[in-house]
């Protein structure tokens, strides 16, 4: 589906740029699955989030990669603007993977690809989520799993059972807020990033080569999904220009057509929230390329 980028795909200078106020507080899921295996390892874990029964059957899905610079966090750790999704009748699947330096890439993509597969067969089993409508969200180094794994359906891909041989990797879209793209660019920023980028990667010291392979810059084609980046315009962490801007355009080059859409947050650094990411112009992509009007919600 074709979507309309706003002013170029840069919303800074948009006049209807909307936040969430500080007080927000998403709403209780109607139900909650929580700790669901969807392999063997103990990393391999999904929570589910439901909305209030839709009249409509199955309802679209928005997956979400915690943060924790690939060596960190759980699937327990879901931001307000990802929860803000089950007010507006998505489900939320978040999903735990396996964490470096014990288990390098391709591990953690690995893991995600296997986990969209499982959400997908879930929601034919269930019949309560539509795993056709799968958005695929990440925060810092999840947002980098998200780009990843939404760059390069068909390759890198799990081995799994014949369960999920049926189901594919691929997505409606992607949603990487302050995620790394570009592992040697970013290894290069510092002494933290280059140990973060080598523990993901499994090497010490790495070369462009082997940080290349695990960058999301380096996989782009002419088939890419709708992709959604936000960025801190004083991220200290995860450079904008080399990490954020050069991703959007690259990715909306590389595949012509494709919405990329670019949110630059001024004055905020590598921790966005729902009182900074511009909360409309997310759901509003969001809707659009999932095929629903996003003047029918709150």
């Amino acid at each position: 589906m074709l979507v309309p980028d706003p002013r170029g795909g840069d919303l800074r200078a948009d006049p209807s740029a909307d936040t969430l106020p500080d007080s927000y507080e998403p709403s209780t899921a109607a139900a909650t699955d929580l700790d669901i295996a969807y392999g063997d390892h103990d990393a391999q874990r999904i929570d589910l989030h439901f909305p209030r029964q839709s009249a409509h059957g199955a309802v679209p899905v928005v997956v979400y990669l915690h943060s924790g610079g690939w060596s960190a966090g759980h699937e327990d750790n879901v931001p307000s603007f990802v929860l803000r999704f089950i007010e507006r009748g998505f489900a939320v699947a978040s999903v735990g993977y396996r964490l470096a330096p014990e288990h390098p890439f391709p591990a953690a993509v690995h893991d995600v690809k296997h986990a969209i597969r499982w959400v997908k067969a879930y929601g034919d089993r269930e019949g309560s989520i539509d795993g056709e409508r799968i958005v695929l969200v990440g925060s810092s180094a999840g947002g980098h799993l998200a780009a990843f794994a939404g760059a390069t359906v068909g390759t890198h891909e799990p081995a799994v059972g014949a369960d999920l041989a049926d189901y594919d990797s691929s997505v409606e879209a992607v949603v990487s807020a302050v995620g790394p793209t570009d592992l040697a660019s970013f290894s290069r920023s510092g002494d933290y990033p280059a140990a973060l980028a080598e523990d993901f990667v499994g090497c010490s010291p790495c070369d462009d080569r082997e940080l290349d392979e695990a960058s999301p810059t380096h996989h782009l084609h002419g088939d890419l999904p709708p992709a959604y980046w936000a960025y801190g315009a004083i991220d200290a962490l995860v450079d904008l220009d080399h990490q954020g801007i050069a991703m959007a355009d690259a990715w909306a080059a590389a595949s012509p057509g494709t919405p990329s859409w670019l949110d630059i947050v001024d004055g905020r650094g590598h921790n966005l929230d729902h009182a900074s990411i511009n909360q409309r112009h997310l759901e509003v992509f969001v809707d659009l390329v999932i095929g629903r009007n996003p003047l029918d919600l709150p």
